[in-house]
């Protein structure tokens, strides 16, 4: 039987904080635990918010920090099908092996099959998640010659793949994030100082997301692939657009940006993942047929790597399935106006508020180059982060805490994302939550600076 943690071992001030712990480590002296322990007692003395494992907060005033975008996971017709699809099939657990082995059986191959045909693709190729595909992309298909060229705010996912590539890359470098005129500047710069990229000879790849996680803007896509067909010539342009929080949101069907604003045929390769939206395990890219044959003899994650089991090649088909109904485009809807709701009532309430305590980050670039849409994610900005989410915390909310080195210093925020299965009364409670906390802070500021004034 497995053992359950008590609510009290769960909560975070159990954490750095249990004598007991502190004693035991004392106590063995062991130097790696001992290193560890300084990593993160500085961790906490830098007032950084902590991501254990065991740690549960709980989600009963709403759910407004998860990627489950469309609430699919408190669908309960849906747990019958899915259950249904399951019973009628014959193979369920694990694949037996690598795809390079005996991982690569009908079921794998037939999904890779839909999936190029659902996205209008020559190939696409199946991962156990988005991030396993960014990694294994980017570790294996840029060659010795090439420049990787990538948006400042790119996944860390991109980041590990780039650096695991062992081709002496003509280099890897970032772009401001969404400014088309560093782009610009920065592919001239490494065409200058790559000529067999102006040659034809080898490849400059753009890196980009469709809607960016930390900020939920959007990329200016169009504005891109101006810029790299004009300057860098047909056979040496490789532009990568990671669709994570777009898959499911946006486009006929779900099926993303690139597709719902038609720019598939300029677009080279696309990797989604089905963690967000489809609220399920696994990744695919597209792509053409050469880099899906070089990928599946070179890549050492693809070849080393368990295939995904029967199990989940059959729920990658079901939640694809569930995006393309109606009731996927009532919830995408759905989701679409709690997200105006959310802002306008945001920026209603805190209207009396410092900006400096609590404020939207980037609202007027949020929507800049959405072409009429709006995103479910929000960055809620404060200078105490960590105490903020520990208010909601109390008060029912997942809330986590981001700062840096997850986001710039100066822009600590709490990641607010609206789903479909919010109410406008729970998006009223979270407001009234997050302005009762700086007006708090507020009140707490002007005491302490009335108090040094007395002094003085």
């Amino acid at each position: 039987m497995l053992k359950t943690c008590s609510p009290d071992s769960l909560h975070p001030s159990y954490h750095l904080s249990n004598a007991h712990l502190q004693r035991k480590l004392m106590a063995t002296s062991f130097a790696l635990e001992s290193s560890l322990l300084s990593k993160l007692d500085n961790r906490k003395r830098r007032n950084q918010p902590r991501w254990d494992a065991d740690i549960i907060h709980s989600d009963k005033a709403g759910d407004f920090f998860s990627g489950d975008y469309l609430s699919l996971s408190h669908h309960p017709h849906l747990r019958q099908k899915f259950l249904n699809a399951l019973a009628s099939e014959p193979l369920l657990l694990g694949s037996t092996g690598s795809r390079a082995l005996t991982g690569s059986t009908a079921n794998h191959i037939g999904l890779e099959k839909y999936f190029a045909e659902e996205l209008g693709a020559e190939r696409t190729m199946v991962y156990v998640s988005g991030y396993t595909a960014n990694v294994t992309f980017f570790g294996c298909v840029p060659q010795a010659g090439d420049a990787i060229l990538f948006d400042e705010y790119i996944h860390a996912s991109v980041h590990d793949g780039i650096r695991l590539n062992r081709a002496r890359l003509g280099g890897a470098l970032a772009f401001q994030h969404n400014s088309l005129v560093d782009l610009e500047a920065k592919v001239k710069d490494i065409i200058n100082r790559c000529p067999k990229i102006q040659e034809g000879k080898a490849t400059l790849f753009v890196v980009v997301e469709s809607v960016y996680s930390m900020d939920g803007d959007f990329g200016p896509l169009d504005g891109i692939l101006e810029i790299v067909e004009r300057l860098v010539p047909r056979e040496s342009a490789h532009v990568v657009v990671d669709e994570a929080h777009s898959i499911g949101l946006y486009g006929p069907e779900g099926k993303g940006l690139v597709r719902a604003w038609g720019l598939e045929k300029r677009v080279h390769t696309v990797v989604m993942t089905f963690t967000k939206t489809l609220n399920f395990i696994g990744g695919v890219i597209t792509t053409n047929a050469i880099i899906y044959e070089y990928l599946s003899n070179h890549s050492v994650p693809w070849m080393f790597t368990s295939a995904a089991a029967h199990v989940d090649i059959i729920g990658m088909k079901f939640c694809f399935d569930v995006l393309k109904s109606a009731e996927a485009d009532r919830l995408r809807e759905t989701v679409m106006n709690l997200s105006h709701f959310f802002m306008s009532h945001f920026t209603l309430s805190t209207r009396d508020i410092p900006k400096s305590g609590l404020s939207l980050l980037n609202s007027e670039t949020k929507n800049l180059n959405s072409r009429g849409l709006i995103s479910p994610i929000f960055a809620i900005f404060s200078p105490d982060v960590v105490a903020l989410q520990n208010h909601l915390n109390e008060k029912g909310y997942a809330a986590r805490a981001l700062a840096p080195p997850a986001v710039p210093r100066g822009e600590e925020r709490l990641r607010v994302v609206i789903h479909a299965g919010n109410s406008e009364e729970q998006i009223k409670s979270l407001v009234e939550a997050l302005r009762e906390w700086a007006l708090a802070q507020n009140s707490n500021v002007i005491k302490q600076d009335g108090a040094l004034r007395s002094k003085l």
